[in-house]
């Protein structure tokens, strides 16, 4: 059977015996630092980043591709997903962590950093100009996004159906969560005939005591702020909830958007579509949007908890299944499941799209802007120029 037969259910390639060389600590957080430092452009990256880690001979090239596919199935940024296996493989936990925290650093603090200007400069004439410009990219960007997971999730009548199903119970009113839990169900029966190839991943040790460790706490963290701080305790929830059901970075959209404006009423969608945008300003995982999010209910306390716990989940799912990676990859139910989840992510990105495009101004300009944005990315331009062209026309013209 070809691979396009499978559609999600693509074969993957199995890596070969090997062990990782040793690496120290502080290589692992400074290699994934220079990296994260300059991760423009999302999945663009990823050919940079398997470049850095197969130039050192941390991994070979077939187990970078099934981590890679390892991280393509559970939740989280990928890119900062990959930074954390790459260590687990080498160094076990502390080396997650190391690579997990280079990677994301530089962009937390620059979009911490941005929120921060941002917040000091609201109600300027030229704030608003710049974000009238940036609502125009955000909405491109979001067409793109639609269009992307429809290449590789939605293909055929079975996923397209999935995702206009997703797209219309979201207008509905139904949250996200429970649309991909419903798609999770699903795909077990609608892709029955669907198979994926066996998987063979060297042994990994699952680092338990550590995880525990991590766990313990996460869940200190939440209890202090359930009495200390009530507001940073439902942040984290709410971060964490995202994560849970967020795939392929643009994944979080829907659900961060559900979370901070239909939900909790943190922010007005205007707001929200600024904080996006920004985003897309900052290198790394479009995740860390939610920092903004943090800085704009509670400072910047608000800002780290949101990066922290936007992450957290995932992490924790990354570290205990990557043990069992080869037999969880090869389990028909789940990669069904996975595939039914994946189609509904672009109608989910469509529906949020939908209802900021409802709130926005439109005028020639703007629409304009827009389509400008969604051609500019789909030519591989990089996101930050888009977003700067947007800030500019928007000041000059708008």
């Amino acid at each position: 059977m070809s691979p396009e037969t499978h559609g999600n259910l693509a074969p993957i390639d199995s890596p070969g015996p090997g062990a990782a060389p040793f690496a120290r600590l502080v290589d692992i957080f400074g290699c994934f630092l220079r990296v994260g430092a300059t991760a423009y452009g999302g999945p663009a990256m990823m050919p940079l980043m398997r470049e850095h880690i197969l130039k050192r001979g941390w991994l070979s090239a077939e187990d970078f591709k099934l981590g890679l596919a390892l991280c393509q199935t559970i939740p989280g940024g990928t890119l900062m997903q990959i930074a954390a296996y790459t260590g687990l493989r080498l160094r076990g936990l502390p080396g997650a962590l190391a690579g997990f925290l280079g990677f994301g650093l530089p962009a937390l603090a620059l979009i911490t950093a941005l929120s921060a200007i941002y917040h000091a400069a609201q109600g300027l004439t030229v704030t608003a100009s710049a974000m009238q410009g940036l609502s125009a990219v955000v909405l491109g960007i979001i067409g793109l996004a639609v269009y992307d997971f429809w290449l590789k999730y939605a293909r055929g009548p079975r996923r397209l159906g999935l995702t206009l199903a997703a797209c219309g119970l979201f207008l509905y009113g139904i949250g996200p969560a429970w649309i991909i839990l419903g798609a999770a169900c699903a795909g077990p029966v609608v892709f029955r005939d669907e198979t994926a190839p066996p998987v063979a991943l060297s042994d990994a040790p699952a680092p338990v005591r550590g995880v525990l460790a991590l766990a313990a706490l996460a869940l200190a963290w939440l209890a202090a702020t359930y009495f200390l701080a009530p507001l940073l305790f439902t942040l984290s929830l709410s971060m964490a909830k995202a994560d849970l059901i967020a795939f392929g970075g643009y994944g979080v959209f829907p659900a961060l958007y559900h979370e901070t404006v239909d939900l909790h009423r943190w922010m007005s969608a205007e707001t929200f579509m600024d904080g996006m945008a920004l985003a897309q300003v900052t290198p790394g995982p479009f995740m860390l949007g939610s920092c903004f999010v943090g800085y704009h209910i509670a400072g910047v306390l608000g800002a780290l908890t949101a990066g922290a716990w936007i992450f957290t989940p995932s992490f924790f799912i990354l570290m205990l299944t990557v043990p069992c990676a080869g037999r969880l990859l090869t389990w028909q139910p789940f990669r069904r499941a996975l595939a039914g989840v994946l189609s509904t992510l672009g109608g989910l990105i469509l529906a949020v799209g939908v209802q900021l495009a409802r709130g926005t101004d439109w005028n020639a300009l703007k629409a304009a802007m827009c389509a400008g944005a969604a051609l500019a990315l789909w030519r591989k331009v990089d996101p930050i120029w888009v977003v700067l062209c947007g800030v500019a026309l928007g000041v000059w013209l708008l």
